[in-house]
């Protein structure tokens, strides 16, 4: 909670230092919000994903059987795990429609990713060259459930994240950013991604497993071993880096309701 805290305090600070209102962060990656659905809609984002890291997904009709097993039923928007639940077989997936599902919203089908280790990469484009990263963060994603591919959040009891980036060099960053930079364009998102190795997503063999766009935590700042120092050092620059996003909004853009169809919208996704 306190680390949720100072990201939001900074980043209001540098928005009052600069100018600008902090409320126009909702604005930043507005361009790609659903305004019929409300939502920053799983489907817009997944065709948004080139073919080569893109997971088999459809929408769940109630009546669409996966080619194979285990799969992941969502909600089509959803934070933290919120409403996520596995089927590792038919009989599975009818119990998840009979008992899990909310009638009021939209559930998609995403096949499992079959490799080995899940990554977060966080980053936040250069507000001088949207080509390049101003900040950029990859952590992995760690499970003491004993599960091959257990529902991992912050609220599960069993995972933990430990921040990769100190062991990587610029050139490796840079190797990595040229990959999940092309994802979408998004001005700033937490990519989740599953892969053999920090290796393999230097080489572009991964697949994407889930976007965030709303609200995406730097989750290296989650990493329990990282001194408080260093966790407030990244916050102090990547929430400058943010706030310096709020001038590439275009001046004719129009504003969107973000945050109030967000939050009408959430109950739906438990």
């Amino acid at each position: 909670m306190l680390i949720r805290i100072l990201l939001v305090i900074t980043f209001i600070l540098n928005c009052i230092a600069r100018l600008r209102g902090p409320w126009r962060y909702f604005q930043i990656n507005s361009l790609h919000f659903n305004d019929e659905l409300g939502i920053y809609s799983k489907n817009d984002i997944d065709n948004n994903i080139p073919d080569k890291w893109r997971l088999p997904q459809a929408v769940d009709d109630g009546l669409y059987i996966p080619e194979s097993f285990p799969v992941f039923v969502k909600p089509e928007w959803g934070q933290n795990g919120q409403g996520v639940r596995r089927a590792d077989n038919a009989n599975e997936l009818d119990y998840i429609r009979n008992h899990s599902m909310n009638p009021k919203t939209v559930y998609v089908i995403q096949q499992a990713a079959q490799q080995a280790r899940e990554f977060e990469i966080f980053y936040i484009r250069d507000h001088r060259n949207l080509n390049c990263y101003a900040t950029m963060s990859i952590t992995e994603t760690c499970n003491t459930s004993g599960q091959d591919l257990p529902v991992n959040s912050i609220n599960n009891q069993h995972t933990f994240y430990s921040s990769m980036t100190p062991k990587l060099s610029t050139q490796e960053l840079d190797n990595i950013w040229k990959n999940i930079g092309c994802i979408g364009h998004y001005s700033f998102a937490r990519v989740g991604v599953r892969a053999d190795s920090l290796k393999a997503i230097e080489n572009g063999e991964f697949k994407v497993i889930e976007i965030n766009l709303y609200l995406p935590m730097p989750i290296n700042l989650m990493d329990t071993t990282l001194p408080f120092r260093e966790k407030f050092k990244f916050i102090k620059t990547s929430m400058n880096h943010l706030a310096k996003l709020v001038d590439t909004i275009p001046n004719n853009q129009q504003s969107k309701s973000v945050f109030l169809k967000k939050t009408l919208f959430q109950p739906r996704t438990k």
